[in-house]
């Protein structure tokens, strides 16, 4: 006998991948800009917090693409939301691009630049000509798509995607694309008197009132597993509804619990990742009096579970009015999450119609970065970092003001002339 073993190579999870730096496992985010900023991609079990804009529509946009990400690499989707519609939302997802496009819209990129550098002969100033911009890197990453903001996704790709919904008032899986017609399912929901009638059996009145003596073996047999999961699931119900007291976090955090129990996002297996995408988190649709505690509560327990499984998180949130509610939340809630990223947005301020601000749409702060399974956490090469929200992607580069010609022409005069008016006439000048 030999001591020869053959290696088996486990299959990484749809879309991921380990990262060289840092040896986690990986997903994309949706956007190859951001994953630039993050190292990468989202580890998996973190919780990225998207704290939004004012006007609430860049943060959006992320979250399309998250969401878009995960029905391209065929992931289990999970979106909640009180002020949006989930549905809606979905339909609204972004089109991917494909590798041909994608390689053209790299082509166009690198030309713009470099007519850019050549038009005025400097890109910022003479000493960062040849500094890299943050969007120069994604061409390297090995996971993740591009996508078209100008295009919606094909509804067939939407029918064959594992995603449920929750709204507070609807949740179950994505029905957006199938027909009208009543499913088994749809039917046990309906009641006894409104349910349609089964052909064949509408002059039978009889054999539906039998002795429930001769029906009660047969369903005790059938129901044993319903029973257990239906008995677990209404505990649990009643547990959660004790510790929070809005009852709407208890039902969304049950809900995002049931499904991240299934066996393909057992963590140590490699079958698959859980997308959950929670937009408009602690929105005034949730206050009531007890609205900080249980925010807290509802963070805690959901970190706790994103971490003992195959999921990844994305939140966004109103923290401009969460802070105006009670600025004590705010570092608290972020320290309830491994990634806080601030979009400033310039809509509706003076920075709007600045002109040193005129290409970018608003500021991106990174307020928090975690070492996840690792020694060292990843930091980008600068912090000043600047968003556009351009018609066809959303990209994030490298703040910086543009170089002031005009305006150096005309300050040595400005100067001069305040020196001499400020001197006397008679005194003489030394140099």
């Amino acid at each position: 006998m030999t001591s020869f073993r053959k290696r088996t190579v486990q299959k990484p999870i749809r879309g991921t991948r380990t990262s060289p730096h840092t040896a986690q496992v990986i997903t994309s985010s949706g956007n190859p800009y951001l994953d630039v900023v993050i190292g990468g991609g989202l580890p998996m079990g973190s919780i990225c917090l998207i704290e939004e804009d004012r006007f609430m529509t860049h943060a959006k946009v992320l979250a399309k693409y998250f969401l878009a990400e995960g029905v391209l690499s065929k992931q289990e989707i999970f979106l909640g939301s009180l002020d949006d519609l989930p549905a809606e939302m979905l339909r609204c997802l972004p089109k991917p691009l494909t590798e041909l496009e994608t390689e053209v819209e790299q082509q166009e990129e690198q030309q713009a630049q470099g007519a850019g550098g050549t038009e005025n002969g400097l890109r910022i100033a003479w000493r960062y000509n040849d500094l890299p911009l943050v969007n120069s890197e994604h061409a390297t990453a090995k996971i993740g798509h591009h996508f078209n903001l100008m295009e919606q996704m094909d509804s067939m790709m939407l029918y064959y995607a594992n995603t449920t919904m929750w709204d507070d008032n609807y949740k179950g899986i994505l029905e957006l694309f199938k027909s009208s017609s009543p499913t088994p399912s749809t039917l046990e929901q309906q009641p006894v008197e409104d349910a349609p009638p089964i052909p064949g059996e509408e002059n039978t009145p009889l054999e539906k009132t039998q002795p429930q003596e001769e029906n009660s073996a047969n369903n005790n047999n059938n129901n044993n597993s319903s029973s257990v999961t239906s008995s677990t699931k209404t505990g649990s119900q009643e547990s959660q509804s004790q510790v929070f007291h809005n009852a709407r976090y208890g039902n969304l955090l049950n809900d995002i619990q049931h499904l991240l129990r299934d066996e393909s996002f057992v963590a140590g297996t490699k079958k698959n990742l859980c997308r959950v995408c929670l937009t408009s988190l602690g929105s005034p649709l949730w206050y009531d009096e007890h609205f900080g505690e249980d925010l807290i509560k509802f963070l805690t327990l959901l970190m706790a579970s994103v971490r003992n499984c195959n999921s990844v998180c994305l939140i966004t949130m109103p923290m401009h009015l969460i802070a105006k509610y009670d600025a004590s939340l705010v570092p608290k809630i972020r320290q309830l999450v491994d990634y806080a990223i601030e979009l400033e947005s310039f809509a509706g301020s003076e920075r709007e119609t600045h002109p040193a601000f005129k290409e970018y749409s608003g500021l991106l702060h990174l307020h928090k970065m975690s070492a996840l399974n690792t020694l060292a956490v990843h930091m980008p090469d600068t912090t000043d970092l600047a968003f556009k929200l351009r018609r066809k992607k959303f990209v994030i580069e490298k703040f910086h003001l543009p170089p002031e010609l005009q305006e150096s022409t005309a300050k040595p005069d400005s100067c001069i002339s305040g020196v001499l008016s400020n001197s006397n006439a008679s005194a003489s000048l030394d140099f």
